[in-house]
């Protein structure tokens, strides 16, 4: 059997994308809204029903919200105390930097998408052939492809995820190669909104996931506080962004 066909740009976004919502979903299935021990009678009863021997079973610990109930066995009830919702942020910030990433690819394979017509358009872009290549580059294509024209597809495409960025500025750059203009003006059209809030929104959000990704969300000498309500709000505004940016540069339009 080959290989399995290479997901469409936006299959992949909405797979990538998913990975942020369940990292999110998960800081809100443990958060704990109980704010007590269990009972005794209900250790019992469930000490008896996991097996747990009767001198171990004060040890049982839970947790509980409108989603689950935990148990944790003896020997890990201490998994309970770390579960409060300050330590369940780390959980919310890599929700945004995977929801960056799954903008960031979903662009670099959109633009590859839309390779092959822009290189065979009369004249290309000139923002694409205006891409370097190197004598090496140029050597590697002579010696190992027989289609020279692939060879050049992965040293455009090598490139093209090198320059590939969630920041809305570098999307406009990285979509003009294959012919695209005024992109985030169309996106706030397409979502209804007014000029220029699609480009203040992503910045916002790619802002914070920057302060993620090299200071920890260093804010003072503490952390930055991150809420599921706020980071969902994100989440929401990346996919209405990327539903805009799909529409308006599919390659069947």
């Amino acid at each position: 059997m080959g290989a399995p066909p290479k997901p469409s740009a936006r299959a992949a976004f909405d797979a990538n994308i998913e990975d942020a919502e369940i990292l999110v979903d998960l800081a809100k299935t443990l958060v704990n809204q109980r704010r007590y021990r269990m009972r005794r009678e209900m250790r019992e009863r469930l000490g008896e029903a996991l097996s747990v021997p009767k001198k171990h079973r004060e040890d049982l610990e839970c947790l509980e919200n409108d989603r689950v109930f935990v148990t944790f066995k003896p020997g890990h009830a201490a998994l309970r105390e770390k579960l409060d919702e300050p330590n369940l942020r780390p959980l919310l910030r890599q929700a945004l930097v995977a929801a960056c990433a799954a903008v960031e690819t979903f662009c670099a394979d959109r633009v590859m998408e839309r390779y092959t017509k822009a290189i065979k358009s009369s004249p290309p872009p000139s923002g694409l052939l205006e891409l370097s290549m190197t004598v090496g580059d140029y050597l590697t294509i002579e010696d190992r492809y027989k289609r020279k024209s692939w060879g050049l597809r992965q040293v455009v495409e090598l490139e093209i995820r090198q320059r590939a960025s969630p920041a809305p500025a570098q999307i406009g750059q990285l979509f003009s190669l294959v012919g695209e203009k005024k992109l985030m003006t169309r996106i706030d059209k397409r979502r209804k909104v007014p000029t220029g809030q699609s480009t203040t929104e992503l910045d916002r959000i790619v802002k914070r996931r920057n302060l993620i990704a090299h200071t920890g969300d260093r804010s003072g000498r503490g952390r930055a506080t991150i809420t599921v309500e706020e980071v969902e709000a994100d989440l929401a505004t990346i996919v209405s962004i990327v539903d805009a940016l799909d529409q308006e540069t599919n390659s069947e339009r």
